[in-house]
């Protein structure tokens, strides 16, 4: 069995850390989109991605939660729900879409059927169809995509993400943390990558769960396994981990918890509750010292350590998954 850090996928992310510095450092496109996204008139931004987007989705809504006076409203939407003019779009809405390629189908879908111009974008790819729809696009760097799944694209959209939401709420603590993150990563890799392979039997099924800000940590931890290792792992809201997550909870399946900064009883108590279920709790290490927002980058070394053994335990290809056919021709256009 090939070494961790010899598939593409672990190649992609020692390269994650570079990539965030750099998509934070040039700032590109930053302050058009945050100028646009609270120009007069506007009262609400919907914020819409799919998958590893989605999650950065809802890190960015729970960010803007804290913001104390807030000049817009922010929602977070799934892809699926604004395809096609499916949402119903009011006065003052904004469209931030979040697609690493550009090519994302139900967002150009909302944009075919009317979604309220002008648009914002995150994306890699400004020559994309989403690039170049927007009228204004915060670039994201992705060096190399030699597996499929997202590495450097997820990490950096949430770092630029992030640091649009400083600059609309003038919180610049935030902007501070964001301009580190790509530092603090780095040795996050480096302790991933020298962890021991992971000796757990293949599980059945399993939770992952986490507080606050780690909640998108969790939901994309479980899209990691679920991707690579091709197992059936769900994401949770720790008091959902510890109640819905109990119910299919037998011997022989596992539970991951991501902590925040802080001591979390209710995420004590829902590994404890797991347990109990019979499932293996492993603790997914992040850096504790940094900003809780962005928790779903520095969970992301050590869930995809235990994506990729799990799924060369079971001789799967880190890198070249059986969906691949499948979701592109379901997310494409």
């Amino acid at each position: 069995m090939a070494a961790r850090t010899d598939t593409g996928l672990w190649a992609d992310l020692a390269l994650t850390p570079g990539t965030v510095s750099a998509t934070v450092a040039d700032a590109e496109g930053f302050d058009d989109v945050a100028a646009l996204l609270t120009e007069p008139g506007v009262r609400r931004v919907i914020v819409t991605g799919n998958g590893a987007q989605w999650h950065v989705s809802l890190a960015l809504w729970l960010a803007w939660l804290a913001v104390p006076e807030p000049p817009v409203e922010v929602l977070a939407v799934p892809g699926g729900l604004v395809a096609r003019g499916g949402f119903p779009w009011r006065d003052g809405d904004r469209l931030l879409a979040l697609s690493s390629s550009g090519e994302f189908r139900d967002v150009i879908e909302a944009i075919d059927a009317g979604a309220p111009r002008p648009i914002a974008a995150i994306t890699a790819n400004a020559t994309s169809t989403i690039g170049k729809a927007a009228t204004a696009r915060a670039m994201v760097r992705v060096d190399t995509l030699r597996a499929r799944t997202h590495t450097q694209g997820y990490a950096g959209s949430l770092a630029a993400g992030l640091a649009v939401l400083a600059r609309m709420s003038d919180d610049h603590g935030l902007a501070d943390a964001v301009l580190g993150a790509g530092a603090r990563l780095a040795p996050l890799v480096d302790r991933a990558a020298a962890l021991p392979v992971l000796d757990a039997t293949r599980p059945h099924a399993g939770v992952c769960v986490g507080t606050g800000a780690a909640w998108p940590a969790a939901l994309h931890t479980a899209l990691c396994l679920r991707e690579v290792s091709i197992l059936p792992i769900d994401g949770y809201e720790t008091r959902e981990g510890a109640t819905t997550g109990r119910f299919a909870t037998v011997p022989g399946d596992m539970a991951l918890t991501i902590a925040g900064p802080h001591p979390d009883p209710l995420l004590d108590e829902a590994a404890t509750v797991l347990a109990e279920g019979g499932a293996r709790v492993l603790h997914i290490d992040g850096d504790t010292d940094a900003d809780p927002r962005l928790s779903p980058i520095m969970a992301l070394p050590h869930a995809l350590a235990i994506a990729i053994d799990l799924a060369q335990q079971a001789g799967l290809d880190p890198d070249a998954p059986a969906w691949a056919g499948a979701y592109d021709r379901t997310s494409r256009r």
